[in-house]
């Protein structure tokens, strides 16, 4: 909103507007002096289809993202992706306005923080990705052709800065999936590859989902350490969804401890529900009290409350 009435002005005294809030024309060590500039020059546009195309994308990812994450850490991203992009442009000697920097900042955000968020991969489809990653190569060509002056400097700065701080902000999640990556390939190069020796029984047993085969493995969990944890992962979903929680207690129990501790909180939180609704209020307690709550995120931490409450 602050946006469009900048802009009007803008439309109604260009001299004023630009004179006072872009960085048109103002030289680098003016800047130093007027460094307010280097965010209100986003708020000015180019024209109505300009501030139209950043506003809708402003809605489209900039909504998400303080659902998820707060308005608190909405505005820092906004106050410290919008000046970045700006800067890097000045660096390049060019002028900008509008806030597509900010955009694509959010961009590259979602397009880390959806492969390991369910709650954005959610409210943040496929097919807006999609659309924002087209539209910033078209960038590239569009400025070549000289068909529009698009900075695709502010554009790949916002990009590159969102897809840096979501992946250090889940890093966590980041790590787990390369070594998750790397289990399952050698897992499938295992099971793929024609060896003389015959093929390990818990291997075997968890490729065809035999209960009876893996009982060393749920009696003695150290001896499935070589299988992916996703593996039982999955059969875990597979019996909860086939009404089978006693079963998907042992074949999670065998995840937490062949699990990372990354992942661990949420597995054990699971567990507890299950054995909640199994009626074991005892073990679903002893299970609460294994979790580090001061290591969940606000969310998790809302499900660790109503989880040990209702056991208590």
């Amino acid at each position: 909103m602050i946006s469009g009435l900048a802009t009007l002005w803008q439309f109604a005294d260009p001299k004023g507007a630009i004179g006072l809030l872009a960085i048109h024309g103002v030289s680098r060590e003016l800047i130093f002096t007027q460094p307010w500039r280097l965010m209100t020059t986003a708020l000015l546009h180019g024209g109505i289809l300009h501030f139209v195309f950043n506003a809708l994308w402003a809605v489209r990812l900039g909504v998400p993202f303080e659902s998820r994450y707060g308005n608190r850490a909405s505005l820092i991203f906004l106050l410290l992706v919008t000046p970045f992009s700006v800067l890097c442009t000045v660096m390049f000697g060019n002028a900008t306005i509008g806030l597509s920097g900010w955009g694509f900042g959010l961009g590259g955000w979602m397009l880390v923080a959806r492969r390991y968020d369910q709650r954005l991969q959610h409210s943040v489809s496929d097919e807006s990705m999609g659309t924002l990653v087209v539209w910033f190569a078209l960038g590239f060509v569009l400025s070549w052709l000289r068909v529009l002056p698009i900075d695709n400097v502010a554009h790949t700065a916002g990009g590159s800065i969102g897809a840096l701080s979501a992946l250090w902000t889940y890093r966590s999640e980041w790590k787990r999936s390369r070594s998750m990556s790397k289990r399952r390939r050698a897992w499938k190069s295992a099971m793929n590859s024609h060896q003389e020796a015959a093929p390990d029984a818990i291997s075997v047993g968890l490729r065809d989902r035999d209960l009876e085969s893996l009982q060393p493995a749920f009696e003695n969990p150290e001896l499935a350490k070589h299988t992916p944890v996703e593996m039982w992962d999955e059969w875990t979903e597979e019996l909860v969804a086939n009404g089978d929680e006693k079963n998907a207690q042992r074949t999670l129990s065998v995840a937490i401890t062949l699990g990372s501790s990354s992942g661990r909180p949420m597995r054990l939180m699971r567990l507890s529900n299950l054995q909640y609704r199994s009626g074991e209020t005892s073990a679903a307690l002893d299970s609460l009290t294994q979790v580090n709550a001061a290591q969940l995120r606000p969310d998790e931490r809302e499900l660790y409350d109503a989880l040990r409450e209702r056991s208590s």
